[in-house]
């Protein structure tokens, strides 16, 4: 009956997982469309997840010792965050010059990059199966999407690049979940201390990069009201949505491993592919 209840709620956890990944692919796709800012969203994205994880940590969290040293911090929860961060960014900027089937097809490699991370970082044991099965589901993802793309290389060059540091993302991420030693098993904890270093990264970026011409653009500081309370609704909306994606990523990530993960997102690429 137990191992019932743990099939059914893992089961759970990745249809919530699906329904926030494949929510927030195609509406940032079309959210870029109308706001060409990439960067900039992920920054708002990220601070408002921040911002909601520090204010309910504050009404819910008792006062008291942290759980993790700054040694940790540095050591540990640093590079998870700047991987996401990169991650998250890099992805979103792809969508300015490639197609959602032909981001779904890029993104479903980070698979590989996880089992190589995973094996790198000694939490899986290189078996020649699972490199057997991983290729192949690679292969067939690739060639299940390769006639519904488009190629841009510089979109090419920036998924891929999001894929391969998500694969160390992942893997970094588990860590910190799953060994309670670590005291960041809780998604929300583990949320709390990684965020503001994720903001942290992606500000400069962004800023340096769409700062001035978000500033100057013509649909957000000198468009009419309506217009301008259009655009930051959109963000809004993405944020939320980026904020539900979240939660259901790390939650199921606790539950199973990195690997686990990515494969049970790769369902979908089915109604991403077209």
């Amino acid at each position: 009956m137990t191992n019932v209840k743990y099939v059914l709620s893992i089961l759970g956890q990745i249809l919530f997982y699906y329904s926030c990944s494949i929510s927030l692919t195609f509406f940032n796709k079309w959210c870029f469309s109308k706001f060409h800012f990439p960067l900039m969203v992920s920054f708002f994205q990220m601070s408002m997840i921040g911002h909601v994880v520090w204010f309910y940590r504050g009404i819910t969290k008792p006062s008291g010792k942290d759980p993790i040293s700054w040694e940790m911090f540095f050591k540990r929860v640093c590079p998870t965050a700047i991987a996401a961060s990169m991650d998250i960014g890099l992805s979103n900027w792809s969508f300015m010059y490639i197609t959602v089937s032909m981001y779904t097809m890029c993104k479903s490699t980070c698979i590989v990059f996880i089992l190589i991370a995973a094996i790198i970082f000694r939490i899986e044991k290189p078996k020649l199966l699972s490199i057997v099965v991983i290729g192949l589901i690679s292969l067939g993802l690739f060639m299940f999407t390769y006639k519904a793309t488009s190629f841009n290389l510089f979109g090419f060059i920036l998924v891929m690049s999001a894929s391969a540091i998500g694969g160390v993302r992942w893997v970094l991420a588990q860590i910190l979940l799953q060994r309670d030693s670590l005291g960041l098993s809780n998604t929300l904890e583990f949320v709390y201390y990684v965020n503001p270093v994720m903001v942290a990264t992606i500000m400069p970026l962004a800023l340096g990069m769409e700062g001035s011409d978000m500033l100057l653009a013509p649909n957000f500081i000198l468009a009419e009201r309506s217009q301008q309370l259009h655009i930051v609704m959109i963000v809004l909306v993405a944020a939320v949505l980026a904020l539900l994606l979240t939660f259901s990523e790390y939650i199921l990530l606790s539950n199973t491993s990195s690997i686990t993960f990515s494969i049970s997102g790769i369902v979908k690429v089915l109604p991403t592919s077209r």
